[in-house]
């Protein structure tokens, strides 16, 4: 039974477990190989059924696979080989996407520090003079913005007008600077909510800047833009009780990982800092923000006050408490081999 030697599954963290198993089940079962190449730390498959999910089918074969302990990181068994058993998972460190500094956190929270910048030295400082950076050489801007999150009618979606506008302002900046010009082709918009899109959309065509794309995280995975612009929407700071309602699809690390991962030279991060603070990514992100000085916009809560470097001042607003703890997690992709047999 099966007839190929050899059968390989690109994007394997992104694919149901029984998608994955129809190719698997032409291997042959007396010399084949199986080869499962993706990243378990990015967004998973898309299952909408309740009832699937209880039944684990968010799950991908490959994260499913990583969590058992015959492929488990060993630092002590494998350390010289890159703390995992070379004849079962083979890492691919080497990223040929992003400046540094747009890669040091990332590597941080997801890759135990072992992301390898290798990417065009061209391209990526290509924006290091950008007249609006906070800080010159850093391509990195956290603007904070106090807006509010609003719906329409009947729409679950929500929207926020105040990052809608900045969004744009950024996108004029960028396509129009008196300096720097960035095609509207290399320049990305995320957000994590439909009327979001729309709102951004339609001031884009206000300004003749539609070859921008706009768009949610996962219209964005597996793609590279010289620019990522992030509105994170959210922005009611009286609803602590419940962060996972709070945060809605922020409290996710997978798409918080994806989206900070798609620029090459520049990424703008807007949102409410008082809010961001409750997510361990984004709380991260600040504070890796604040440190390097790269931070601008409104007020800061005052968990992240001792932060700013000296001389510079923010007054202090209303937070909630802070939830700073970084989330560990796989290599940027794993590819799993094994015999047909699996164990």
């Amino acid at each position: 039974v099966g007839h190929f030697t050899h059968v390989f599954v690109d994007e394997a963290g992104q694919a149901s477990e029984p998608e994955c198993l129809i190719p698997l089940g032409l291997v042959s079962d007396a010399s084949g190989q199986i080869i499962l190449a993706g990243d378990p730390m990015q967004l998973g498959p898309v299952i909408k059924s309740r009832l699937a999910m209880a039944y684990g089918l968010n799950v991908s074969m490959l994260e499913r696979l990583m969590a058992r302990p015959v492929y488990l990181r060993d630092e002590d068994a494998f350390g010289a080989c890159g703390a995992y058993n070379p004849l079962l998972v083979t890492k691919l460190v080497k990223n040929y996407r992003s400046h540094s500094a747009l890669l040091a956190l990332p590597s941080r929270l997801f890759y135990h520090k072992e992301l390898e910048v290798c990417a065009d030295p061209k391209v990526v400082t290509s924006l290091l003079g950008w007249e609006k950076l906070p800080k010159k050489g850093f391509p990195l801007v956290f603007h904070g913005v106090r807006g509010s999150e609003a719906r329409e009618g009947r729409s679950p979606s929500w929207f926020n007008a105040a990052e809608a506008v900045q969004v744009m302002r950024y996108c004029c900046l960028l396509a129009r600077g008196a300096s720097t010009q960035v095609p509207a082709g290399d320049i990305g918009v995320i957000t994590p909510y439909r009327k979001q899109v729309e709102k951004i959309r339609i001031l884009l065509r206000n300004v003749d800047l539609m070859d921008i794309k706009v768009g949610s995280v996962e219209e964005f995975q597996g793609q590279e833009y010289l620019v990522i612009i992030i509105s994170t929407v959210r922005s009611n700071e009286d609803r602590f009780e419940d962060d996972r309602y709070f945060l809605g699809f922020l409290a996710n690390s997978k798409r918080f990982n994806v989206a900070i991962t798609r620029p090459k030279a520049l990424l703008v991060v807007l949102g409410n800092p008082h809010v961001l603070v409750k997510d361990p990514c984004f709380g991260a992100l600040l504070e890796y923000s604040i440190t390097n000085g790269v931070y601008t916009g409104c007020n800061l809560p005052p968990e992240l006050q001792a932060l700013l470097q000296p001389g510079s001042t923010a007054p202090v607003g209303k937070a909630g408490p802070a939830g700073l703890t970084p989330h560990h997690g796989e290599p940027l992709s794993t590819s799993l081999c094994w015999p047909c047999s699996l164990p």
